[in-house]
């Protein structure tokens, strides 16, 4: 297990990741609904992203995740074949690392789009897990960009992590 992996294994099995990311989303949630819509569309600079793009980011890589773990239930039961593999991870001049391009914000959501779409892709996520039950832990498992190859578990511990990331990342940029 890689150094990167040992980081995710931090959140456990499923039922502990689920109960991380309720945590966070109460949390994103609530800091979402006490911002002013000033606060909430304000692009700090031009390549920064406002807090709604950061948390229509969010929803991206999550819905992302969910059909990767959707993708290796149904090739584990012989339903489907694997995803190609993805695109090599890219970084910033500073190291920092650049979300795809699939995976940027189009902006534009209003504040009750946003808070929808966080809401379903959260329950398809959801759905997904519980489809996928005792199989999560087991292969097969896909390349993560970052994390290298991980199971289902996998993916949905890399859900805990980015919107702690991220949710760390508002809770900073408010606190300035």
């Amino acid at each position: 297990m890689t150094t990167a992996q040992e980081r995710l294994a931090r959140f456990g099995d499923a039922e502990h990741c689920l109960r991380h990311l309720e945590r966070s989303r109460r949390e994103l949630l609530h800091l979402l609904h006490r911002l002013s819509d000033e606060q909430l569309f304000w692009r700090p600079g031009p390549d920064i992203w406002s807090v709604a793009e950061v948390a229509e980011h969010i929803s991206l890589v999550e819905e992302s995740a969910g059909k990767v773990i959707r993708r290796l239930r149904k090739v584990a039961l012989g339903e489907a074949e694997p995803f190609p593999p993805p695109a090599p991870l890219q970084t910033r001049p500073d190291g920092r690392l650049l979300a795809p391009p699939l995976m940027e914000p189009k902006g534009g959501l209003t504040r009750a789009a946003l808070l929808e779409r966080l809401r379903t892709v959260r329950e398809r996520v959801l759905a997904e897990v519980a489809e996928s039950g005792e199989g999560l832990p087991h292969p097969p498992t896909y390349p993560h960009p970052f994390f290298g190859d991980l199971t289902a578990l996998g993916w949905l511990q890399t859900l805990v992590e980015h919107e702690r990331h991220h949710l760390r990342q508002i809770q900073e940029r408010l606190g300035a």
